[in-house]
């Protein structure tokens, strides 16, 4: 049995594999203490298999707070787990978009299954999952209705604003004046594919492009990356928000037969 522990800096993730296998799979949101919620979402897998700690025989960590998981044998970047990940589960994928709660990166993967480029934005969480929960909670909006809304909208507003800080006042003051919600969330879903296409373009567009990470599971943001992008995302196998933690489980058991 091997782990594989994505420690983000919204939620912590950890898959357990036998083989090629999921056996569990758990995801915890967390708002402080991460070495805690790694060790917290790690039990819960355990309990989810019907699992003790002795029987995990290696285990790999990545993410944001990678070194901050105790019980982690080895660490891995995160960029590698997301390539074992597609390796396995989506070929086909070529450029692999992954937007999560703090940061965004962009890589390119060859045919033999080789990152060839990559880039990341991770000093600044405009455009991320972070961002978008401030807008949210400036409209008084759950995450669901930032997601869906945008494809109610008549007349989405601009979001000109780069920083989040005066984005959020900028959010305010179209309220204030009386636009609609579903304007101004068309709006910021429109801002966000706006960062996520520069990052993108950074490297080489090869389709298939796939999209990981918790912004992924907003559709406003899906759909206009697509139009920002003039492509159709892929299809994944699996939850968008374990490919970190299961390609770390794939790379714990690499390692340690290589021990």
């Amino acid at each position: 049995m091997y782990a594989g522990c994505d420690l983000g800096t919204v939620t912590a993730k950890v898959v357990i594999i036998e083989g090629n296998d999921i056996v569990a799979a758990m995801i915890l949101p967390y708002k402080n203490l991460p070495k805690q919620a790694a060790v917290e979402v790690f039990e819960k897998a355990l309990s989810k298999a019907g699992l003790t700690p002795d029987k995990i025989d290696y285990c790999v960590s990545t993410g944001f707070g990678k070194k901050a998981v105790s019980y982690a044998d080895a660490v891995s970047p995160e960029v590698i787990c997301l390539n074992r990940a597609f390796r396995l589960l989506n070929t086909d994928v070529r450029t692999i978009i992954d937007v999560g709660g703090q940061n965004m990166r962009a890589l390119n993967i060859s045919d033999i299954g080789k990152v060839i480029n990559s880039t990341a934005n991770e000093k600044c969480a405009s455009g991320t999952g972070k961002f978008i929960e401030v807008m949210a909670r400036a409209l008084e909006l759950s995450l669901d209705q930032v997601s869906r809304l945008p494809f109610e909208a008549t007349d989405p507003v601009a979001i000109t604003s780069q920083c989040g800080v005066f984005a959020e006042s900028e959010v305010i003051t179209h309220v204030n004046d009386g636009k609609e919600k579903e304007n101004i969330v068309a709006g910021i879903a429109l801002s966000v594919a706006g960062k996520v296409s520069s990052l993108v373009r950074r490297i080489s567009l090869d389709e298939k492009v796939a999209m990981v990470g918790g912004v992924s599971l907003n559709t406003g943001v899906v759909k206009s990356v697509e139009n920002e992008l003039g492509i159709k995302l892929a299809e994944l196998e699996g939850d968008p928000l374990i490919y970190g933690a299961f390609g770390a489980a794939l790379m714990a058991e690499e390692k340690h037969k290589a021990v």
